[in-house]
């Protein structure tokens, strides 16, 4: 199977890169100069959209927002038997048909993790999509992440979840690294204490199960440490400043698609 990549930046070479060993890949993008970064992947690299497009059985579009609608509207006509997979934001499956035309269509929402091939990817299938297309979409871009099939309704709270999710983690280990370095260690310590601390917390859940609760239970000892320092965080409203730090980010993704 050829999977043919629209767009090499650093979503569609993390791509490029996860998908590589199971699939033959080739890559377009208008700069001919990311042909190089191609080449050192071991990814082959198309002359021209309309070789990739006619060489290809799944066509990644990986092109910025503000490019995608010209890149559809050329490949209107030409996407007979094959099957495109966007991971354009805010570009949902109705708009992408009235652009390309009726044609087999996957959506996508991937997040940064793709790039160590650990990404969080959304996906919809429209209805001329074959079963055993969406298997074998299953198969290959498995080795990119975690794959999710989701109502497209739920497409921008996917977003603010998992999208812009690595952010807000990033944000919450950089603070227990600062709140670290403020008891005494060293930056680079306290960032390592953190991140073994979070994976062994992520390896719990996810290979012993139960609600985070539970295990919050069996930490917290009666008049304990812990339980002083979750009385804070219950007095700053952090579990509530994180569900309306989602509801306001699924509320902008709504409001850039709209555009």
């Amino acid at each position: 199977m050829l999977v043919g990549i629209v767009g090499f930046g650093n979503m569609g070479s993390a791509f490029g890169e996860g998908l590589k060993g199971v699939a033959e890949v080739v890559a377009f993008d208008v700069d001919k100069s990311k042909s190089q970064r191609a080449l050192e992947l071991g990814i082959g690299w198309a002359s021209s959209l309309d070789f990739l497009v006619d060489s290809s059985r799944y066509i990644l579009l990986a092109v910025k927002p503000k490019d995608a609608l010209g890149v559809l509207q050329s490949l209107r006509g030409r996407l007979k038997g094959k099957v495109l997979v966007s991971i354009v934001a805010g570009l949902d499956i109705k708009r992408i048909e009235e652009v390309a035309g009726k044609e087999k269509v996957i959506r996508c929402m991937p997040n940064l993790a793709v790039i160590v091939k650990k990404g969080v990817i959304a996906y919809v299938p429209n209805e001329l999509v074959k079963d055993e297309e969406e298997e074998e979409f299953l198969r290959t871009f498995s080795h990119c992440g975690s794959l999710y099939k989701i109502d497209e309704s739920l497409m921008d709270a996917f977003t603010a979840l998992a999208g812009s999710g690595p952010a807000f983690a990033m944000k919450f280990i950089s603070a227990l690294c600062l709140a670290g370095v403020r008891e005494g260690f060293s930056y680079e310590q306290a960032k390592s204490i953190t991140l073994d601390t979070l994976e062994g917390a992520l390896h719990i859940l996810k290979n012993l199960g139960g609600h985070p609760e539970e295990w919050i239970s069996k930490v917290a000892s009666p008049a304990g440490t812990t339980i002083e320092g979750l009385k804070v965080l219950e007095e700053g409203s952090f579990t509530g400043i994180l569900m309306e730090c989602i509801r306001k980010t699924t509320q902008r993704s709504k409001e850039l698609g709209s555009k």
